[in-house]
């Protein structure tokens, strides 16, 4: 029996994460063109579109600026105590038990909720909507006990049919950017955009100007400078709220394998494995305050009336970390490896595997539901971004004649999944949710159904509203509240235009890119120049038949119809670069 202890302290643990923390200034074109004394061709750059230069009025297209504390320092510890045996039941059996118990202090930031001012706001709410996510603060988790079995069996006592499996819990760490801007938001003052200016009848604060008319950039050829304020003890209107949920606990993974090889000769084996992996407790963030349409009217967050009840600002959305995110994996593998024998080496391996989970999105946090209320719904399972149905590897060396080795390598997967997004953001949540493409409930795959909507009823609203000037704004605005209200309300019958079919969401990435291919060669010749020095000289090519990998990274926009579904970049695995086309390379390699 063997134990032992791992124990980490990091009594500074933190940085900074700020953002626009100097005043930003965004223009409607380069300063060439601005400032350009000539006009071009079209007559959108020069004198006449800038007169008077950065002075001009609408030069000026945005304006922003945060401010605040933007540090976030912790002290963690991280403790493990395990033990395990391997016991010889038998000749031929042999067991592996074991159990591991960790202990996380303070990941969770629990030393900061009480003095963020989400918490702090919430309580003072005192909301039967948010009273449940105040009610006591996130503890780090005490009973993390994993216990974990394993055996090896001979079947034949030979040692070239062996049995082997085993099954494990495992628990992770907290990643620390879950709980970062809670933390931020701890500080004395919060760091947080004081203003964002994107619209033409957009105030400049202390000015009285709207920013369409505001000559850039202060006297005495400008206008005044925006007046900053100081920072901030409390959260601005509009403000993102950041919890962290009372029952967050560490994400937890259950492990199962059962595998079986065969020992052909010394230097051949064939193996086959089955893994199911099942992800317990990942991070999963819930807008608790996600906008909805109320009697057909849109949009109202549950909370608008406790804050104003409360007189306090309201958040522009209140996003609470929980731990309930689920995922699992089941994958088959096959393999066959020959040792260098006879002047030649292999491995072929084959992978059939599902991975699967509720809205993963491939990332550790921030993974959001597209309806806050409904993390579980029907249409948030779906693969995950990698997952690949069949993944074939072929590899070997030869030892050729005059010192020369040949290695190959191939490799085929078959296409990994996409999700679908959308920039006209249909449900009008508010954020702090994914978006949601909105298909008919009778025909789930019909991605284009809103894009294809929207320019029907605009040439009905504007035929309805010849007089109005600005139809094709207003019409398609009300042509978003319809399928809002259409999903929400099940009214789906406007008074203009065609009806709605009765709506649901697309299920989450119901797409795939295309297979994967890549095909490898190195061409090395040895040279032994006295014992004990080698030089080596390589040539080596990748993706010899020049394919385009695209993988998974296709046009996934709905709102852009003409690019959907087109590739618009090459795959880029984890911790792997793809060669984009051919290409090759020379290399030498002395060794002594």
């Amino acid at each position: 029996m063997k134990g032992g202890v791992d124990y980490i302290w990091n009594p500074v643990e933190g940085g900074f994460f700020k953002f626009s923390s100097t005043l930003e200034i965004d223009f409607a074109a380069d300063p060439s063109c601005i400032l350009a004394t000539v006009d071009n061709a079209d007559k959108s750059c020069g004198p006449t579109p800038f007169p008077n230069g950065f002075a001009t009025a609408g030069a000026v297209t945005g304006m922003s600026i945060a401010n605040g504390d933007p540090r976030f320092i912790v002290a963690t510890k991280q403790l493990g105590l395990y033990f395990q045996d391997d016991w010889k039941a038998t000749r031929r059996l042999t067991l592996n038990l074991g159990l591991r118990w960790d202990k996380d202090f303070n990941m969770i930031g629990g030393a900061d909720i009480q003095n963020s001012r989400t918490y702090q706001e919430l309580v003072a709410l005192n909301s039967p909507i948010s009273n449940p996510y105040v009610r006591k603060i996130a503890a780090d988790d005490n009973k993390d006990f994993s216990p974990r079995v394993g055996f090896a069996y001979d079947v034949t006592g030979t040692g070239r049919h062996v049995v082997r499996g085993g099954y494990g819990l495992y628990y992770g760490n907290i990643f620390q950017n879950i709980p970062l801007f809670m933390e931020q938001q701890a500080n004395a003052t919060v760091f947080q955009t004081l203003f964002l200016l994107t619209s033409p009848s957009d105030i400049v604060p202390g000015t009285g100007i709207a920013l369409g008319n505001w000559h850039c950039c202060g006297p005495p050829t400008g206008d005044p400078l925006p007046t900053i304020a100081a920072p901030s003890a409390q959260l601005n209107p509009g403000s993102t709220g950041r919890l962290m949920d009372p029952n967050y606990r560490n994400p937890e993974t259950e492990e199962f394998n059962i595998g079986y090889s065969w020992s052909l000769n010394p230097n051949t084996v064939i193996e086959t494995e089955y893994t199911h992996v099942l992800g317990l407790h990942e991070n999963k963030t819930i807008n608790i305050d996600q906008r909805k349409p109320v009697n057909g009217v849109c949009c109202t967050a549950p909370l608008d009336s406790a804050f104003a009840a409360a007189g306090l600002p309201r958040l522009g959305s209140v996003r609470n970390e929980e731990s309930i995110g689920r995922s699992h994996y089941d994958g088959w593998n096959v393999s066959f490896r020959q040792r260098m024998s006879h002047r030649f080496s292999i491995n072929a391996n084959y992978t059939l595997a599902w991975a699967y989970s509720y809205d993963g999105g491939g990332g550790s946090f921030r993974n959001y539901p597209r309806v806050a209320s409904d993390p579980f719904a029907s249409y948030e399972w779906g693969p995950s971004p990698n997952d690949e149905r069949h993944h074939v590897t072929l590899s070997g060396i030869i030892d050729m004649p005059k010192g020369f080795q040949l290695s190959p390598i191939l490799q085929f997967g078959s296409a990994r999944p996409y999700n679908l997004t959308n920039s006209y953001s249909t449900l009008n949540t508010g954020g702090g949710t994914a978006t949601a493409v909105l298909v008919p409930a009778g025909d789930i795959t019909n991605y284009l159904y809103g894009p294809n909507y929207i320019p029907v009823f605009v040439a009905a609203y504007c035929a309805a509203n010849s007089s109005d000037p600005d139809c094709g704004t207003h019409g398609t605005t009300q042509a978003r509240k319809n399928l809002q209200i259409c999903f929400y309300a099940q009214q789906c019958t406007p008074q203009l235009g065609p009806a709605l079919s009765p709506l649901t969401i697309a299920k989450y990435d119901p797409l795939r890119g295309d297979p994967f291919f890549e095909l490898d060669m190195r061409l090395a010749k040895n040279i032994r120049i006295h014992e004990g020095v080698n030089l080596q000289l390589v040539a080596q090519a990748f993706n010899l038949t020049n394919r385009a990998n695209y993988g998974n990274d296709f046009n996934n926009n709905i709102a852009s119809a003409s690019t959907f579904g087109h590739p618009s970049g090459f795959i880029n695995p984890a911790s792997t670069i793809v060669p984009l086309a051919v290409w090759g390379e020379f290399g030498v390699r002395l060794t002594f």
